[in-house]
């Protein structure tokens, strides 16, 4: 998801960050979760999983990861050595790095020095400022914590582990998205990943579909079934009492609308195409309809995706709960997408988005008549048939910037832009917009 140009252009970033250390007394850098992406590794066998409890397996991909990072790696480390507080936060990509051996590996890359993980379903707060990934609010991207702490005591004691119920959008990116991206190497850029992707990639192979549709279902009930209060007591009485899983004799809830509706969209819109070989075709002209309803579809949960100013309800509604708790600042990140809204009572709601790259499609994909869409559509499969995904693919590289006096009081909080030039500006919308030209 983050090309060498990304990756050099973060390493100059973090270069930049260490050089405020001469002129603040007290330097600070977050790195909001989805730091290395286990995902998109291959495991030993060579196929892809949605979480490894191997530690070794871990590991190793881990290291190749850093290995084709190393500038990255590099940047961060001389950053620690100056002395600087660095807090790196757990996000949805990078679960492996909270087990205990995998965690000892990627903190001895930084060398020591001031370093905090928080890796525990843990947000980072200091004075009146909240950090965190965001995937908490996300029904597809939820981590199970409970899950993973017992993994992680059992490792620590060299006990056997059970298995891990990993999230369903990990599920989704290790069974249908990676298996995609092989031929439709687009696909790795519709993020975040959640219902609303699935159509796409249904279409995109509906054997692939069919063949893995039950078994992620099958996850996504064995995930969500597993789902608690902060209290302890299980988020709907169908945890208590309801129809039993003949299987596991255990109660089977009700999934919410926003995991279960795209099953039922991705399903529909398949039905009339005929199956698709592991030669299917790119431009097939019966599929390009439902390919560009998906598309559609995909567009329109996400129409404001690159407004700064329009966050989706799911998060923004969270962001000001924590603001109502006190917080002056509730950061974000997850979306992919930078953002800067005020909340109710004077505070401030702000998503870092990424500095992995984004997509951008002919805009006649979602507007226009189908017969213009269509066309476009084609067109677009043509050249990435061609290998030519470069022409697609953008860098929006942001950041949040806060700072608080010695009394830890608020002074100014604010995303920013950090091109390619090392300049940094304000974020906004027409910005966004120019960059993803």
């Amino acid at each position: 998801m983050c090309s060498a140009a990304g990756r050099a252009r973060l390493a100059r970033f973090i270069e930049w960050v260490a050089a405020q250390k001469q002129e603040v007394a007290d330097l600070w850098l977050v790195l909001n979760g989805d730091v290395v992406d286990f995902l998109a590794e291959t495991d030993d066998a060579g196929g892809f999983s949605a979480f490894n409890v191997d530690q070794a397996q871990a590991v190793r991909k881990l290291t190749r990861i850093a290995e084709s990072c190393e500038d990255f790696f590099a940047a961060l480390k001389k950053y620690v050595k100056t002395g600087a507080k660095l807090t790196v936060l757990l996000g949805n990509h990078d679960v492996e790095l909270s087990l205990p051996a995998v965690r000892t590996e990627f903190l001895s890359r930084l060398g020591g020095g001031d370093v905090e993980f928080l890796y525990d379903n843990e947000a980072f707060s200091i004075g009146p400022v909240l950090i965190e990934h965001g995937n908490r609010y996300d029904d597809w991207n939820m981590v199970n914590h409970n899950q993973l702490r017992e993994i992680r005591s059992r490792l620590s004691r060299r006990e056997a582990s059970r298995a891990f119920a990993a999230q369903p959008g990990s599920e989704l990116v290790a069974q249908l998205m990676n298996p995609l991206k092989k031929k439709f190497a687009f696909v790795d850029l519709l993020k975040p990943e959640t219902g609303a992707v699935v159509p796409i990639l249904a279409v995109l192979n509906p054997t692939l579909w069919m063949k893995t549709a039950p078994a992620l279902k099958r996850g996504v009930l064995a995930w969500h079934r597993g789902r608690f209060t902060e209290e302890g007591t299980p988020e709907q009485d169908d945890y208590v009492a309801g129809e039993v899983d003949s299987q596991h004799g255990q109660p089977v809830p009700d999934l919410p609308e926003t995991l279960s509706k795209p099953f039922a969209e991705a399903t529909a819109l398949i039905a009339d195409l005929p199956p698709a070989s592991d030669e299917i075709s790119f431009v097939d002209d019966v599929a390009i309809p439902a390919l560009l309803e998906a598309f559609r579809r995909w567009r329109s949960s996400a129409d404001l995706a690159f407004n700064i100013n329009h966050e989706d309800g799911t998060y923004l509604e969270k962001a000001q709960i924590l603001a109502n708790r006190g917080f002056k600042v509730v950061i974000f990140g997850h979306t992919h997408h930078a953002k800067r809204i005020d909340l109710e009572g004077g505070a401030v709601y702000l998503n870092t988005g990424t500095w992995a790259d984004l997509m951008r499609l002919p805009p006649s994909v979602y507007a226009g008549s189908q017969a213009e869409g269509a066309k476009a559509l084609k067109e677009f499969l043509q050249r990435v048939k061609a290998n030519d995904i470069n022409a697609f693919r953008r860098q929006v590289a942001t950041f949040a910037r806060i700072d608080l006096d010695a009394r830890r009081k608020l002074e100014h909080a604010g995303t920013y832009f950090f091109d390619a030039d090392g300049k940094t500006s304000p974020i906004s919308t027409q910005g966004v917009e120019a960059r993803l030209l």
